[in-house]
Formats: structure tokens, C-alpha cells, sequence
């Protein structure tokens, strides 16, 4: 979660004190996909929803991220519950064929497998958009055969799904912040392997995505997060803070969400969210620009 000052996108407070929808599979799957933060990366802002088309630049070349809406022919519409959740949680696509962890699927991997399913549901009323990916663009040689297989074997960390997921407390806040959300992906800093620090987790990153300057989440007293719970989860579900700035940048973005964002999380998740935010050990990690 990003708590940049940047351009700023007021969202208004909704759902506040409700539940998570416990029996409906595809409003389940809404819910799940705001949490993720609308799967914004799947969607160019101002665009139709989930056709992909966004731009990622990193060392190894440059990715579009994919349609996922239901088209049989672009998106995934063709594809079995079994292997989007596959692409999802494992990074593999039905042929096979290895995605880039741009897509944060070591992450992703620490989501319960029902939370998944009802995912899948929801992604299968979307509207369908007949929309061609954008080839890849890999600058370095034997990436994909040999770097990346290595790099994920011996530097990516990766999360363990739990028999079902927890649906209070700390226990629930860390796994919405570790794996639904995926907060670490932006505010953790990164190793020399461009790995996630996690022994620095969530202790900002100078240099994130689209260049973005990610701050501290920790509790550090002088560098990290120092809001109350309270102020926390009212961030998150309006984009307001506590001094009377708003959210800006990719977290305005996750706020609000696509369909849905992290404004359309329960109060409660967004307490237990904040209440192990509180929880991890603080990291003094001062962010400023590089």
C-alpha cells in the first residue's frame, strides 16, 4: 500500500461495519478482487476493465500485462477454473509457458484455495472484451529459460497458502497484507537480486513502481507508519489522512480499485489489516528519492 502524496482521487467511504459476503461465490469474488486492488495492473486507466495493455518496464525488457476478461479468443474465457487459478497462484499459463513475476505470483501463492475459486467466479462475469495482448519484450538473452527459473529457485520468497483463510484479527490482517493485497510487492524494499527484502518487509522502498517513492509502513516511531488503527483503516477506505491530505499515485489507484478496491473492504478487514501493520517490528528506513 502506497501512502504517497501525489495526485490526488477522493473516494467515499462505503460498506462501513458490513461483512464480507459469505455465500454468493461471484459477489465472494468482487470482494477478493478489491482487496487485490481491483487487479489494476490488468487495466489501463480510463480503459474497459481487466483488458490488459498496461506497460511494465523492468532489467529483463519490457511487459504488457494481459486481458483477462472472459473473450475466448484474447482473454482467459477459454481457459479452466484450474489453470487461471494455476496462472494466478503458480505462473503458469495453460501452455505451459512461464509468466514473468511481474504478476506477483510467489505472492499470490499465499491465497486460500476457496478464496481463489470464488475469484475465478467473479473474473467470469466481467464483461468480455475482444482485445489483442502486446507481445513481450525480452532484451536479455536466456531470461526466460535460464535466469528466471533460477532466479525464482533461489531468491523469490514465496507464500504458503492456509487450509482456509483466517477471518479475524492479526491473523487476517497479515494475510490480506501479505498475500491478497500484496502490499510487500511495493513497500518492501528490494535485494541487489531485485528480490523482496523481507527482512526489511514493508520498510519502504525508495524506488518503486513507476518510479515511485514508497514510504515505510513499519512501525518506526521515527520513519515508518506512526497512525492510529483507526486512522489507518479509515485511509484505506476513503483515501483520507489523517493531516487532511488524500492518497495519491498507485494507491489512490488500489483504493479505489476497478470494480472494486480496497474502499470496498468491511471495516473490520481494514482494522485487522491495520492491527498487523501495528504488529510487525518496526524498521528505521528513512525513504528519500535515490
Amino acid at each position: 500500500m502506497g501512502l504517497t502524496l501525489a495526485a490526488a482521487v477522493l473516494v467515499s467511504p462505503r460498506h462501513a461495519g458490513a461483512q464480507a459476503p459469505a455465500g454468493d461465490p461471484v459477489l465472494r469474488g468482487r470482494y477478493i478482487f478489491g482487496a487485490a486492488g481491483g487487479c489494476g495492473c490488468h487495466t489501463v486507466p480510463e480503459q474497459a476493465v481487466n483488458t490488459g495493455g498496461r506497460r511494465y518496464d523492468g532489467a529483463f525488457g519490457t511487459v504488457y500485462s494481459t486481458n483477462i476478461t472472459p473473450d475466448r479468443e484474447t482473454g482467459i474465457g477459454g481457459w479452466t477454473d484450474e489453470q487461471i487459478i494455476a496462472a494466478i497462484r503458480l505462473g503458469r499459463r495453460p501452455n505451459g509457458e512461464r509468466l514473468i513475476p511481474v504478476h506477483p505470483y510467489p505472492v499470490f501463492n499465499g491465497m486460500a484455495e476457496a478464496d481463489l475459486q470464488a475469484l475465478v467466479a467473479f473474473l467470469r462475469t466481467v464483461p468480455a472484451v475482444k482485445r489483442e495482448n502486446q507481445p513481450k519484450k525480452i532484451t536479455v538473452p536466456f531470461f526466460e529459460s535460464v535466469f528466471l527459473p533460477a532466479w525464482l529457485a533461489a531468491f523469490a520468497p514465496r507464500e504458503t497458502p492456509p487450509p482456509s483463510a483466517p477471518t479475524s484479527g492479526i491473523a487476517r490482517g497479515e494475510y490480506l497484507v501479505r498475500a491478497v493485497s500484496h502490499c510487500g510487492e511495493c513497500h518492501t524494499p528490494r535485494t541487489v537480486t531485485m528480490a523482496t527484502d523481507n527482512s526489511r518487509f514493508l520498510a519502504g522502498n525508495p524506488k518503486g513502481p513507476e518510479d515511485s517513492e514508497v514510504p515505510n509502513i513499519t512501525p518506526d516511531k521515527s520513519t515508518g507508519l506512526t497512525w492510529s488503527e483507526e486512522e489507518i483503516a479509515e485511509y484505506l477506505g476513503t483515501g483520507n489522512k489523517p493531516d487532511g491530505d488524500v492518497a495519491g499515485g498507485l494507491m489512490a489507484e488500489v483504493i479505489q480499485g476497478t470494480r472494486a478496491g480496497y474502499k470496498d473492504l468491511t471495516r473490520d478487514d481494514r482494522l485487522a489489516i491495520a492491527g498487523y501493520l501495528k504488529s510487525i517490528p518496526p524498521v528505521n528506513n528513512k525513504i528519500t528519492k535515490p
